[in-house]
């Protein structure tokens, strides 16, 4: 007797796959813009190494204390979507205007923003995806948004690339 096929397995909700979407694009533009910083804060804007390395630890402390708030923000209002869709837009609207910079310290105030974006949206995000879902598909879900997040992660160095040696744009026409 043959084997029956095996059950098709429902499509993941649309939660799952929009938060999966827009972290491929988010973790890209990261991507395309942090490994660049530390060469445009030094030779763009004549930051000294000493300020380079107080920008990113100022922008890593402040996402992890608002990650800690926000996850106990979320659960006590009962609702992750404005803090997952504020934080998501902060981080938005700041990585671009780094291509404006005249001034480290304008970097770091708008490192500091895209930072606090990816502390408020992360907790609540994770909260999302697990309402979205069943607990038996759940690490399906969560996998499919880790594999979109890290594909965006590969993707924003090679676009960076791309756009600086393929096409010979300037830093700050890649960063916006």
């Amino acid at each position: 007797m043959a084997d029956a096929a095996p059950a098709a397995r429902p499509p993941l909700p649309p939660t799952v796959r929009a938060l999966a979407a827009v972290s491929l694009l988010t973790d890209a533009a990261s991507e395309m813009l942090y490994p660049l910083m530390p060469v445009f804060l030094a030779t763009v804007l004549g930051a000294s190494p000493a300020f380079v390395g107080t920008i990113e630890g100022a922008a890593e402390s402040t996402a992890a204390l608002c990650k800690v708030a926000s996850g106990w923000w979320s659960d006590r209002v009962g609702r992750a979507k404005p803090l997952v869709v504020t934080g998501y837009a902060l981080a938005a609207v700041a990585r671009p205007l780094v291509a404006l910079a005249g001034a480290a310290w304008q970097v770091l105030a708008l490192r500091l923003v895209d930072r606090v974006g990816k502390g408020i949206r992360g907790a609540p995000r994770d909260a999302l995806l697990a309402a979205s879902v069943d607990a038996s598909v759940r690490g399906r879900a969560f996998g499919f948004h880790r594999a979109a997040d890290h594909a965006g992660a590969v993707l924003g160095p090679l676009l960076a690339w791309a756009l600086l040696e393929g096409a010979g744009l300037s830093l700050r026409a890649v960063f916006a």
